[in-house]
């Protein structure tokens, strides 16, 4: 079923080929799912669905922007701004980034290639919960010198100081599992009110497309913010984000037909499939890149071979099964690292916590998951998505396999806090290093340490072998 072209916000308040979202083919079943193209600028072209990858710091991990543009398609990213604060939200190094005029300061300070959209967010996907709550004017948020506010003003004036190519308005999101009546309300109401402001704040002079944020609530709740949505800020948004595919749910028609990205955390393929089901355009995957960094080569297809059944959705590379196998990562896959190397090299380098493992890894998963979008969008087109999702689901495991070897180290914002006298969550990495600290200590004491066994020791004049009667 053909769909109507939708351009991106209104001609008074984008130029007129800023962005543009085009609407290809939906499925003609009760399913959501639907084609698309994302353009922007006349020469960033997207075709929908299709991922989004989570950043740290601004860098895809383990990737350099050279292996990023040689040995991947990844054409989308998602930045998150509390990545980017240090001490002060408005005096952080970004904002002196020298740029020249027309150029993005964002895009130039984490050296991002030009065919790589980026989407800039408050907070990082998936998020670190904070110990502070959310207030009527701002976020809590993890950076990397610990827990800070971030003020809706200041986040404002970040997206016109920045320019991304995409932007979200910000949302109170509720990190705990269970809230009060009172407690949602309010996430509702903030969030209106910041996508409001954000609008007025930016008005005739926003330089890049804007998304309206909507928080992982139930429909019932968000029913006035959405009508306002639609009947007030329609013209002056290009987009949706939602942080639950399930949000969908409660969308008019007039509201689907704008493009919709998820910043949530799907666990698995099964996952995503379940949210372009709903109608999502572009979600966040980031089990691709914890399956590379828990040694794991995805190996599943869409919609799978239709006469297998429980195959695994990935090899675990830390097995010494793979000790002498010398085989490509993942049986015809036309990577990179399925070409250049084989199985056991792979496991060697995971042994010796070599980081290039987790680059090649992280080469050949986003491989995968590009086959993976393709054959979803082939699949739409031909109107079988909801069987071949069936194919899919009798052809695979429901769950990636589980870690069994130690990852790379965790950084402090990686990982929720519990407070102090929590365990290392790595091992000591420089034992050896230690010792020889020690030693020089010893030896800058003027306490004279000598080593060897007592022949030695008395050979070279350091002590006199003494009797006892």
């Amino acid at each position: 079923m053909a769909m109507p072209t939708v351009n991106g916000g209104s001609p008074a308040h984008l130029p007129a080929e800023m962005f543009r979202f085009v609407f290809q083919h939906a499925t003609p079943s009760e399913s959501g799912a639907r084609l698309g193209q994302m353009a922007l600028q006349q020469k960033h072209h997207i075709k929908t669905p299709h991922y989004l990858v989570s950043t740290s710091r601004g860098a895809v991990p383990h990737l350099s922007p050279d292996n990023l543009i040689r040995h991947t398609r990844i054409s989308a990213v998602y930045l998150a701004l509390e990545d980017f604060i240090e001490k002060s939200s408005t005096k952080s190094p970004i904002y002196s980034t020298p740029i020249k005029p027309g150029e993005s300061r964002l895009r130039q300070y984490a050296g991002l290639p030009d065919q790589i959209f980026s989407i800039l967010g408050p907070r990082r996907v998936p998020s670190i919960p904070t110990p502070a709550h959310n207030t009527n004017s701002s976020i809590a948020i993890s950076t990397s010198v610990g827990f800070r506010f971030l003020e809706a003003k200041h986040y404002d004036e970040a997206l016109e100081a920045l320019r991304a190519d995409l932007s979200m308005s910000l949302a109170d999101v509720i990190s705990n599992d269970v809230a009060s009546v009172k407690r949602i309300e309010k996430s509702v109401d903030r969030t209106h009110a910041w996508l409001r402001d954000t609008v007025e704040t930016e008005g005739a002079q926003r330089t890049s497309p804007l998304f309206a944020s909507i928080p992982p609530l139930e429909p019932e709740r968000l029913q006035f913010y959405l009508s306002d949505i639609e009947d007030d800020f329609r013209s002056q948004i290009s987009g949706l984000a939602v942080y639950a595919p399930a949000t969908t749910v409660g969308f008019s028609q007039s509201l689907r037909q704008l493009p919709v990205i998820c910043l949530s955390d799907p666990s698995t393929p099964r996952a995503v499939l379940s949210a372009i089901h709903t109608g999502i355009d572009m979600i966040t995957v980031p089990f691709v890149t914890r399956a590379s960094e828990h040694g794991i080569a995805l190996s599943f297809s869409f919609p799978g071979p239709p006469d297998s059944s429980n195959q695994p959705l990935g090899i675990d590379f830390w097995s010494s099964g793979h000790e002498t196998d010398l085989s490509p990562l993942s049986p015809g896959c036309k990577c990179y690292a399925c070409q250049r190397h084989h199985r056991a090299y792979l496991h060697h380098l995971l042994q010796a916590n070599e980081m290039v493992a987790w680059t090649l890894l992280q080469i050949h998963n986003f491989a995968i998951i590009d086959l993976f979008f393709d054959g979803i969008r082939q699949s739409i087109e031909r109107g079988t998505f909801e069987e071949d999702i069936k194919t899919f689901e009798r052809a695979y495991e429901s769950e990636l396999p589980d870690q069994t070897g130690q990852g790379p180290r965790i950084r402090g914002y990686q990982a929720k806090s519990i407070g102090g006298g929590e365990p290392r969550r790595n091992p000591r990495a420089y034992g050896k290093l230690d010792d020889q600290v020690q030693k020089l200590a010893e030896a800058e004491s003027g306490v004279a340490t000598p080593e060897g066994d007592a022949m030695e020791i008395e050979e070279h004049g350091l002590a006199k072998r003494v009797d006892e009667k």
